[in-house]
């Protein structure tokens, strides 16, 4: 009996680990296609809290996984005043493993 709670603590620190992964990899993807939609520079930098991703499917090893990626850009006008901008990118999971850019693929971006 103790064996079979030590495997299933060990499988789900590790579900939990590669789920943090893919989403840390999902983050990144959305850095990447952001700057390059919208033209920035390069060294354009982003804060993890202006980042948000949901996914609607009932888990993360499903294929035809949707994700949605909101990034919420902060500006000032001439007088000061902040401006909030939220653009959208939805990936759909194309590959198995998810922990790679490869296995998401951009469908729309808004």
């Amino acid at each position: 009996m103790k064996h079979i709670i030590s495997v299933l603590l060990i499988f789900t620190f590790f579900a939990c680990s590669t789920e943090k992964e893919q989403m840390q990899t999902l983050r990144e993807l959305a850095k990447q296609d952001f700057i390059e939609k919208l033209n920035l520079p390069e060294e354009t930098k982003f804060n993890n809290q202006d980042i948000v991703i949901s996914e609607k499917g009932t888990n993360l090893e499903n294929l035809d996984a949707t994700y949605t990626v909101n990034i919420t850009v902060i500006s000032q006008n001439s007088s000061g005043e902040k401006i909030y901008k939220t653009h959208t990118l939805t990936y759909i999971k194309i590959g198995e493993g998810g922990l790679s850019p490869r296995d998401y693929q951009l469908k729309s971006f808004k």
